[in-house]
């Protein structure tokens, strides 16, 4: 092929992707636009499970349970049971203390403890299930997991 026909081939290439860049619909949009989270997405009861590693108990960490969100941006009663390499325990119920939790107009959020610990969620399928990262104020500690809501809560 001749030195001319080379770069036609190569111009041509170039002059067809930005033509594909620039048709509406080509390019995929991360964020759903006609979906709008805020903490009334998530209300109802959610089974969740987390699972990681955390360096300061000498390895992995798993936990499952239950979490209320109450739809107004506060938590209620967790119930929870979990392993790790320094011990298990069993099914406890416990409060998040004075814990919040935010939800933004894209679906992204976080979970919030008055004890400055704070994890990271993404709302999923208008609010039936979330994905969530903790471990962020942590050294060492990264923990994933899902919840499910289990019910919706009846006004």
């Amino acid at each position: 092929m001749s030195k001319f026909g080379k770069y036609f081939l190569l111009v041509t290439g170039f002059a067809m992707l930005a033509t594909l860049a620039r048709i509406p619909g080509a390019v995929i949009s991360v964020h759903a636009h006609d979906q709008t989270c805020s903490v009334a997405s998530l209300k109802g009861t959610y089974a969740y499970l987390r699972t990681g590693v955390n360096s300061a108990l000498g390895g992995p960490v798993a936990e499952m349970g239950l979490d209320v969100f109450n739809g107004d941006g506060t938590r209620g009663i967790i119930r929870a049971t979990g392993s790790s390499l320094d011990g298990s325990y069993d099914w406890t119920d416990y409060s998040w203390p004075n814990g919040s939790y935010t939800v933004y107009p894209d679906c992204t959020g976080s979970l919030l403890a008055a004890d400055g610990t704070k994890a990271n969620i993404i709302v999923l399928d208008g609010g039936k299930r979330f994905s969530v990262l903790s471990g962020l104020n942590q050294t060492g500690k990264v923990v994933t997991g899902e919840g499910t809501r289990l019910e919706e809560e009846k006004d």
